[in-house]
Order: structure tokens, then C-alpha cells, then sequence
């Protein structure tokens, strides 16, 4: 029996032997294993690394490619006339007690001036002539003989420069400068570019030269952005800072597919917030030639107030009697202007362009603009729910078009009916309107047009949650039509707003004291 135990005691012995034998070597066997997988992925790592810095490098490449062709500018102006009449006295020809107390209390207008300092960035776009493209903004306040641009080269060599041409409408301007051994950027097409695309930016933001900063395309066609007519920005994520403005914006070959031209940014901060824009490089194209010849830019124009039909929103076409939201609604018809000759009208929605569809007002202004004057076009336009061809002859823009102050086209307010008085609760759409009063007008603005206005419904309340807030309807703005119909009384106005009318979607034209505007209201049962 002992000797039974005994052999138990020895199998189990051998047994526990083996098992820890087997653990021992288990654990080598699995380290070994994790030490191998981990080295492949460490491996496997450095081939991503690898693809990273090839990315890091092509930056690196770009940057070393444009850099060279990227210059600073500084500009110094003359500081604006004195407007002060009273004699300028030296403080310093006065007895020693009141120095001081003149120096302190002089008229503002009659102390020393500073001249007037600006800084910015260009680019260099044609080696031999010496041509830098940048914005106009940047040089708009040197005028010929009334101050002085300096341009600062990579290499740190200052020249200065001229202004060749200039164009406010695009803030465009071409200088020139004189050295040699200078390097040209190569411009690039802005129509080929996509969204997602990476770009760099590059120029002198807060004055620090060469400043490379990366990005991608954010979105294209950006409009009613700057005061300038005719935007079709492109939008980066690049950072953009003041002083970059004239610098350019480059794709990854190095090309220019835009100049960098503004910001979006709040009052606070005023600098960078991730919202950059840039003028493409098409439009540098379009113009450079007229810059170079020092040319006036010639371009066509209708006379018209206009906006993108699809801007109010889904179902707006069909306050016209349409089944679709592309097109382009005519707001206003300036007088004496080519498109107030050919009779296109307010409310008029434009479909085509010469057989080009048109679907966003961007677009019809470029194609508009681009006309030779003197063209003869036809625009297909949609009146009174049924299409019409209205012949038109474009004509050369008067220089200060965008900025005219000429009378509209013939206003459509009609005297309301006597005995209505004080103000009116529209409850659908969240405002209160009351027939135009002198006191009234003068409150609003309105009273030095008063004779033409008067008797119109004007709005005097708007609800701040309401949908007349919510789609830009404020107090002020007089009430003209709805669904091109035109209000004469409260009693019209409640109708044409009715719960059921709002539930379709309703259009609606009011004045303002900058023109005519067009609100789209819905309010859903």
C-alpha cells in the first residue's frame, strides 16, 4: 500500500514538474510571439511615418517654391486736408506758464498730423516687367503724387513701386517695381480647384515677412461677403491675418489660384477665426491685361437689384407660380438703365441669359459683366406665371453704379383707405403696421420722401420671435405687396397673411430706405 502511495506521489511530482516547465516555457513562446507583433507594428509605423513626412515635405516644397515671389509693402499717404479755420499758434512763442495749458487744450485740427501708414503683401506675377499683383485696399490710400509704396523683397532689398492700374470693384491693383534677379509666381486655375483641396497661404500678417500658413479649400463662390460687387470668393481655413491681404493662395504645385483679400472675425478678436477669403485667380486673369495697359475696365451692366431665387428657401419659386427654385428675381429696376428700357420689371424672375440657365445672381452678374456693351441679349423671364423673352442691349457701367443714389423705378405703395389709423396687429408673421404719418416718417427715416410715401402701411413693431424677425422684416420698412398684389389697407394685408396663405409660403415686398427687398414668409398650421 506504502508503495502505491509512493507512486502517486512521484507521478504527481513529475506531473507538477512538467507543468511548470510548460508555463515557463509558455511565456517565453507567447513573449516572444508580442515582441514579434510588436516590432512589425512599430515597423509598419515607420512606413506611415514615412508617408506623413513625404506630405511634410511637400509642403516644405511649395512653401520653398513661392516664398521668393512674395514681397511686403508699406505704403505712406498724406494725411487729409485741416478743416480747421482758426490760425495755428507755435506753443513754444507763448510765455512759459501757458505752454502748457495751450498745448492741452489746442483744437485737435490744427496740431501736427501724422502721415497715414499701411502695410500689406504682394506677389510677384512677371519678373521681367516687374509686375506685383496685390489688393487695392492695400494701396487705395496713395494717390498719384500724394504719397509713396515701398515694397520690401524676400532678399531684403527695398524698391519703390508705382500703380499701373487698379480696380476697386474686384480690389485689384498691378505695381511695378524696378530690380532685377526677381522670381514670378506661376497663376493657376481657381475653376479647377475643390473643396477639401490643400493650400497654402503666404505673405506678411502683423508685418512678419514670409509667413507660410496651410489649409484647405473651405468652399468656392462666396458672395455678398465685402463691399466690392463682384466677389465669387474662394473660402480657406488657412490662416489669414491683417497684412496678408495681397498675398497669394497657392495649391500644391505652387501655383497662385487666388489672392488673399479678407477675413471673418468679430469685433473682439479681429483676427484670425478660421474664415479666410481669397479673389480667385480667374478674375486676376479676366482683368490683367486692361491693369497692365493702365485701361478703365469695361464692363456691361442691366441696372438691376437681384438675388438668387433658391436664397428664401424651398418653396419659393412657387409664390410665382413655378415648380422649381432656380432662377434669378429681380428686387428693383433702377430708372434710365438698360434693363428700365427693355421693360424687365420687379417681380420679374430671370431663367436664362442669352439660352444660358441662370441660377444663382453671382453668376448672372458675371455673365453680365463679361457682355461687350453694345450686345445685343435676349433674357427668357418669367412674368405673371408664364415665360417671356424681353430683348435687352447692355450697355457700359457707369463708374460709380454700385454707389448711385439715382431714384428706383416707379414705387408700387398705394394710398390706403381713409379712417384707418394707429397701429395693426399682424399676428401670423409677428408685427404691427400703421398707415405712414409725418411723425411717423420722420421717426423712420422716410420724411424727406414723404410726398411719395405717405398713406403707405409701414411697420412698427416686429415680434423678436416671430417669423417677420426671423426672415429680416423690420421696423420701418413699408409694406408694398404681397404675392405681387399690391396693400392698400390692414384689412388687405390680414388677408394676404392669412394662417392658410402662410402655410404655402408667402411673398412678400417691402421698401426700405435702401431700396426694395423681398421676404419669403411660411408658417407652418
Amino acid at each position: 500500500m506504502a508503495e502505491s502511495n509512493n507512486k502517486w506521489l512521484h507521478f504527481l511530482l513529475v506531473m507538477v514538474v512538467l507543468v511548470l516547465i510548460g508555463m515557463y516555457f509558455h511565456e517565453q513562446i507567447i513573449g516572444s510571439v508580442a515582441y514579434a507583433v510588436e516590432k512589425g507594428v512599430r515597423e509598419a509605423d515607420k512606413e506611415h511615418l514615412a508617408k506623413v513626412e513625404a506630405i511634410s515635405q511637400a509642403f516644405r516644397l511649395v512653401a520653398k517654391q513661392v516664398k521668393p515671389t512674395v514681397v511686403h509693402i508699406t505704403t505712406t499717404a498724406k494725411p487729409p486736408e485741416r478743416r480747421g479755420r482758426r490760425p495755428q499758434i507755435d506753443p513754444k512763442q507763448l510765455p512759459e506758464p501757458f505752454r502748457e495749458f495751450f498745448e492741452e487744450f489746442q483744437d485737435p485740427r490744427l496740431l501736427p498730423q501724422r502721415p497715414r501708414e499701411g502695410t500689406g503683401s504682394g506677389v510677384v506675377i512677371d519678373a521681367e516687367a516687374g509686375y506685383v499683383i496685390t489688393n487695392n485696399h492695400v494701396v487705395s490710400d496713395v494717390e498719384e503724387g500724394q504719397g509713396r509704396i515701398d515694397v520690401r523683397l524676400p532678399d531684403g532689398r527695398k524698391v519703390k513701386a508705382d500703380v499701373v492700374g487698379r480696380d476697386d470693384k474686384t480690389d485689384l491693383a498691378l505695381l511695378r517695381i524696378h530690380a532685377d534677379k526677381l522670381h514670378a509666381i506661376t497663376i493657376g486655375d481657381s475653376d479647377a480647384m475643390e473643396v477639401g483641396d490643400w493650400v497654402l497661404a503666404i505673405g506678411s500678417p502683423f508685418g512678419l515677412d514670409q509667413t507660410v500658413t496651410q489649409g484647405i479649400i473651405s468652399a468656392k463662390g462666396r458672395s455678398h461677403l465685402l463691399e466690392i460687387p463682384y466677389e465669387d470668393l474662394i473660402q480657406t481655413d488657412a490662416a489669414i491675418n491683417p497684412g496678408n491681404s495681397g498675398g497669394p493662395l497657392v495649391n500644391m504645385r505652387g501655383e497662385m489660384i487666388g489672392i488673399n483679400t479678407a477675413i471673418a472675425t468679430n469685433s473682439l478678436t479681429r483676427g484670425y477665426m478660421g474664415v479666410g477669403f481669397a479673389i480667385p485667380s480667374k478674375t486676376i486673369k479676366e482683368i490683367l491685361s486692361s491693369l497692365k495697359e493702365g485701361k478703365e475696365i469695361v464692363r456691361g451692366y442691366l441696372g438691376v437689384r437681384i438675388v438668387s431665387l433658391d436664397a428664401y428657401g424651398p418653396g419659393f419659386g412657387k409664390t410665382f407660380g413655378l415648380d422649381h427654385d432656380e432662377g434669378v428675381l429681380v428686387e428693383d429696376v433702377f430708372e434710365d438703365t438698360p434693363a428700365a428700357k427693355a421693360g424687365l420689371k420687379m417681380d420679374d424672375v430671370i431663367l436664362s441669359y442669352n439660352d444660358k440657365r441662370t441660377t444663382e445672381a453671382t453668376q448672372l452678374t458675371m455673365m453680365v459683366t463679361k457682355t461687350p456693351p453694345g450686345t445685343k441679349i435676349d433674357l427668357k423671364v418669367w412674368r405673371d406665371r408664364k415665360e417671356i423673352t424681353i430683348p435687352v442691349t447692355i450697355e457700359k457701367q457707369p463708374r460709380d453704379f454700385f454707389a448711385w443714389g439715382g431714384r428706383r423705378g416707379e414705387d408700387d405703395e398705394s394710398e390706403a383707405e381713409d379712417g384707418e389709423s394707429g397701429p395693426a396687429e399682424i399676428a401670423t408673421i409677428g408685427i404691427a403696421v400703421e398707415v405712414l404719418s409725418e411723425e411717423l416718417a420722420k421717426q423712420y427715416g422716410w420724411d424727406e420722401d414723404y410726398d411719395q410715401v405717405k398713406d403707405s402701411l409701414v411697420v412698427t413693431e416686429v415680434d423678436p420671435i416671430g417669423e417677420a424677425q426671423a426672415q429680416g422684416l423690420r421696423p420701418g420698412n413699408l409694406i408694398v405687396s404681397v404675392q405681387g398684389e399690391a396693400v392698400k389697407t390692414v384689412a388687405a394685408l390680414k388677408q394676404a397673411l392669412s394662417e392658410e396663405a402662410l402655410a404655402e409660403g408667402v411673398r412678400l415686398r417691402a421698401k426700405t430706405t435702401a431700396g426694395y427687398r423681398t421676404f419669403f414668409l411660411q408658417v407652418q398650421k
